[in-house]
């Protein structure tokens, strides 16, 4: 496939560039995707790169002609790499993984990785950023992964249920590269941006895999302990039912009619209950002699609206927080 003008690479609407000059090709292509240093090889320089965010989730497709080496200087997320055509050998320090059509890469977080392209090679390359797979991680499990997730190097790119997410990019592409692309909606980029996520956590092997599919969601009553639950530990996450009823194993319905009919209250209140009392213990424990403010308490614990947050929490407590935090002050 490489750059030839007959047989043109997806997103052909999302390029960033296409150039004959090395150092321009790195400096854009080190904006877009990581720092890296490159030395060209052999063959003729023709680099292009088209590229789309799908929120946390970055895909691109790169090409540079030429024989090429990268050397990644600085990664801080998560690299999944699917050649379209020609080779590549991915050095992970001493380990090596040659990919070519039907194989990916898959780097982690700090991972020492040199990258030798033959001519001709371009690649699919999507990255996601960690904080973003971190948080979708831990509201299947309500933890943040330790030891830190660390993806196998490589992976048989048509083999399930890796294809699967792989499969799942290219539609992506196909949409995005179309006349109208539903992803222009913002529900569709978010539920796509969620899909990609929790695929790459289910479909590409890694250090938590075995916890992720055997920890799924209990059946039965055990939902609304899941939800409150999920509730209590992640307050700050911003929530809608949709979301809190799938990870607990149940509808929108059954997840508002059992809060009601169990604790009184709608899921919503019960999650700005949590964060209030939060908020307190912890304007309680703060000093603002040591830069603590209301702000930045409230901000933390998901509230985005501040004016509502001192409303509410006066209502609830008697006090305005930020006589709570002054209190400390005080003593």
């Amino acid at each position: 496939m490489g750059t030839d003008s007959t047989q043109p690479l997806p997103l052909a609407g999302h390029r960033v560039f296409r150039t004959s000059d090395p150092e321009a090709a790195r400096a854009e292509a080190s904006r877009i995707l990581f720092p890296h240093r490159l030395r060209r090889n052999e063959g003729s320089f023709d680099a292009v790169l088209h590229s789309a965010a799908v929120g946390a989730v970055r895909v691109s497709v790169l090409a540079y002609g030429a024989g090429v080496e990268m050397a990644v200087e600085a990664n801080d997320g998560y690299l999944v790499a699917h050649p379209l055509a020609g080779r590549a050998v991915f050095h992970f320090g001493p380990k090596e993984v040659a990919v070519a059509p039907g194989t990916a890469a898959v780097a982690s977080p700090g991972a020492e990785l040199r990258i030798d392209w033959e001519p001709g090679c371009a690649m699919t390359v999507v990255g996601v950023e960690r904080a973003a797979l971190d948080a979708e991680f831990e509201s299947w499990t309500a933890e943040a992964p330790d030891p830190p997730l660390r993806f196998a190097r490589g992976v048989d790119a048509w083999e399930r249920p890796a294809a699967g997410w792989l499969a799942a990019v290219d539609h992506l592409i196909e949409d995005l590269d179309s006349p109208a692309p539903l992803l222009r909606h913002p529900a569709a980029l978010a539920a796509a941006e969620r899909g990609l996520l929790t695929g790459l956590l289910l479909a590409l092997p890694h250090n938590h895999s075995e916890r992720l599919w055997d920890g799924g969601s209990p059946p039965g009553p055990d939902w609304m302990r899941r939800a409150a639950d999920l509730l209590e530990r992640l307050p700050h996450r911003n929530w809608t039912v949709a979301e809190l009823a799938r990870h607990a194993n149940t509808s929108t319905r059954a997840l508002h009619a059992g809060f009601r009919k169990r604790l009184g209250t709608t899921p919503m209140e019960y999650l700005r209950g949590v964060r209030l009392q939060r908020a307190k213990d912890r304007l309680r424990a703060a000093d603002p002699g040591e830069g603590a403010t209301v702000t930045a308490i409230a901000i933390q614990l998901g509230f985005t609206n501040l004016g509502r947050f001192a409303a509410d929490y006066r209502r609830r407590f008697g006090e305005p927080p930020s006589t709570t935090l002054q209190r400390r002050a005080d003593r």
